[in-house]
């Protein structure tokens, strides 16, 4: 937690530098809960959650690219308010600020979280539905396949 702790601080301190001006620090949550996501930016609580497996699997890219993804969702709040999450802003602050590819989504590998999944299917291809989506459908939420567009139902 210190590591990351520490590269939280570095990355809001060269935000300072860049920006000319001062930012308050988050609340930081290292979790141990499993999920996909590798790290999270609340923008109301001002607080920043990380996941503790994927930081365990590969903590110098997670310190490096997945740490600065999450702080500069911050700094991009306090600087324009509310716009898209990886938008041009966030873009250009991941470039420009952090030295950071702009990358939208992790490829830290799922296979060791055993997450609780549903199969679906539709009429070319199998699908693995999160326990969220599948009780979406349940609630009456309807997924299409990206390749066929035929409606996916449970197995």
């Amino acid at each position: 937690m210190q590591q990351l702790s520490q590269q939280v601080e570095a990355c809001f301190q060269q935000a300072e530098r860049f920006y000319q001006r001062a930012f308050t620090r988050p609340e930081i949550v290292l979790s141990a809960r499993r999920s996909k996501v590798a790290g999270s930016a609340n923008l109301i609580q001002w607080r920043l959650r990380f996941n503790q497996h994927f930081y365990q699997q590969q903590p110098q890219h997670f310190l490096a690219q997945t740490v600065p993804h999450e702080v500069a969702h911050l700094i991009c709040h306090a600087l324009y308010g509310r716009i898209k999450p990886h938008g041009k802003e966030w873009q250009t602050l991941m470039q420009q600020v952090f030295h950071c590819s702009p990358t939208t989504t992790h490829r830290y590998s799922l296979e060791t979280l055993e997450l609780s999944t549903v199969m679906y299917r539709c009429q070319c291809q199998n699908h693995q539905l999160g326990i969220r989506s599948h009780n979406k459908v349940l609630q009456g939420a309807r997924y299409q396949c990206k390749r066929c567009k035929q409606t996916l139902v449970a197995q």
